[in-house]
């Protein structure tokens, strides 16, 4: 199995759709801070508008998707004329539950925004895939012949928010599952992600030290283990792991293993005691220490919270 699949096993991500928006004339609209762990995303499917951020706007173009890795408050608003505000809308849009998503219609004179939007939720685990993304990530789809697969993904998401057929819950759960899998393979592909879990998942050699941890998280791992793992010399492997990670390679080791305990005491019944043997702890109490200094809570709190 390569990086990104096995880090996707590791983050078991839900994708979820949950509005339909077609929007035209002027207007704006705010979105404020997401839930923890859940990232909100936009895919512009036809017509233009714009993103702010803080002081930062984003024009939107069809077949760009927007993700907000750590669910800043955001705006979604029209171009408007020059740099001139849009008001916010003066009267409700329509808003009808078609049995698959809610679709929000302004109707007006001008082009029309169609918008699909939903969230990514990971819960607590990603903490180290989303540590180095910035506030707000643009992927433009447009003429790329890598991305023509996304854009079909996109069309059938659309297809089935359309109408409520049998089945169509859980194949938008799972299309926008996949889409981000999918939204991590581009980032990866753009090169703009310099640093972090992506920035060593698209390293051809330092990729291999993070598989080996995934693969099997209780082995006794050193930097020199890694290091030949990728074949580099251990002083070369250190340096280049931490350029690129912005961590140290055991600092990486323990997250990737936190990760790991994180999902098993979520998905599975095993004692905290046997989760932290399978991540390459000697006892309970070593794991439990190792836990709390990474998620702030115990293993026994993390599990009910969830």
């Amino acid at each position: 199995m390569d990086s990104l699949s096995n880090l996707v096993r590791v983050l078991a991500p839900q994708g979820t759709l949950e509005l339909h928006c077609r929007f035209a004339g002027g207007w704006l609209v705010d979105h404020g801070p997401a839930l923890p762990g859940h990232l909100p995303y936009h895919v512009v499917l036809a017509g233009c508008g714009r993103v702010g951020i803080g002081a930062r706007a984003l024009d939107l173009v069809p077949g760009d998707i927007v993700l907000f890795p750590h669910g800043a408050a955001h705006s979604v608003r029209s171009l408007g004329q020059g740099n001139c505000e849009p008001p916010a809308l003066s009267t409700p849009p329509e808003r009808h539950f078609n049995g698959a998503v809610t679709e929000v219609f302004h109707p007006d004179a001008g082009d029309t925004l169609d918008l699909l939007c939903g969230n990514f939720v990971l819960g607590t685990p990603g903490g180290l895939l989303l540590r180095t993304l910035p506030e707000v990530v643009c992927i433009h789809t447009a003429g790329r012949a890598d991305c023509a697969w996304l854009h079909s993904l996109t069309s059938m998401m659309r297809t089935e928010a359309s109408a409520a057929l049998p089945g169509t819950a859980a194949v938008i759960g799972q299309l926008s599952t996949a889409l981000f899998t999918v939204l991590l393979r581009a980032l990866m592909a753009d090169g703009g992600i310099t640093q972090g879990l992506l920035a060593l998942l698209a390293d051809v050699r330092l990729c291999k030290a993070v598989d080996a941890v995934l693969a099997a998280p209780a082995d006794t791992w050193t930097v020199a283990t890694l290091a030949e793992r990728c074949h580099m010399a251990r002083a070369t492997f250190a340096k280049r792991f931490a350029q690129v990670s912005g961590l140290t390679p055991l600092e990486v080791v323990t997250s990737l293993r936190m990760e790991l305990a994180g999902r098993m005491l979520v998905q599975s019944n095993a004692t905290a005691g046997r989760v932290g043997e399978r991540c390459g702890y000697a006892s309970e109490a070593a794991f439990g220490r190792a836990f709390k200094l990474h998620f702030g809570t115990t293993p026994r709190a993390y599990r009910l919270a969830a």
